[in-house]
């Protein structure tokens, strides 16, 4: 008998009396219980994984993105721009202050629509602001305005679209196992 203590939900219940559609990609989950041990074994490492190896490359695209403004915005004077330093300083901070407020919707817009699907749509959308930033960096007369636009995109978009989901996912599967590893009074396996 397992040392996992199950409540009446999950009893005796076993993966074969999950309903399989739903974990395809693209379904919304409504039963996941990694603490059970046989959901885990069957179907829950699985999905998790997938969704791992879907949003660990969405943040990594996410974060080059925030660093390719963050280079650039402090390179332009170098390319014939004629910002202020103090104009420098506020292009490479506006997109942590957009990226920080735009949380706020992301928190709810998630799972309104589905978290996967979420990290995929803003990780798709990471193209527009890095075309528009390559077309206003071949204009040195490009106005202040507008690079503080490109600016507030880049980070509502790259700061918070894939990471977001992504902490709040990596946040709650790592929370998951180290209480079913604690509870089994074992070590996470390597």
């Amino acid at each position: 008998m397992s040392s996992v203590v199950q409540d009446s939900r999950t009893a005796g219940r076993s993966p074969a009396s999950y309903d399989s559609e739903q974990y395809r990609p693209g379904r919304p989950i409504t039963d996941w219980e990694p603490e059970n041990e046989l959901f885990w074994k069957a179907i829950g490492r699985k999905v998790a994984t997938r969704n791992l190896w879907i949003a660990v490359p969405a943040l990594l695209v996410a974060f080059v993105v925030w660093q390719v403004w963050s280079v650039t915005a402090t390179d332009l004077k170098d390319v014939g721009f004629g910002f202020s330093t103090s104009q420098l300083f506020w292009l490479t901070a506006v997109p942590g202050l957009t990226g920080g407020t735009a949380r706020i919707l992301y928190t709810f817009l998630g799972p309104m629509i589905g978290q996967r699907r979420f990290t995929a749509l803003s990780t798709a959308v990471l193209v527009v602001p890095l075309i528009w930033l390559g077309i206003a960096v071949q204009d040195p007369t490009t106005p202040y305005a507008v690079m503080v636009a490109i600016a507030a995109l880049f980070g509502s978009v790259a700061v918070t679209g894939a990471m977001w989901g992504f902490v709040a996912f990596y946040a709650s599967c790592t929370a998951v196992t180290w209480w079913f590893y604690a509870r089994k009074g074992a070590e996470a396996p390597s």
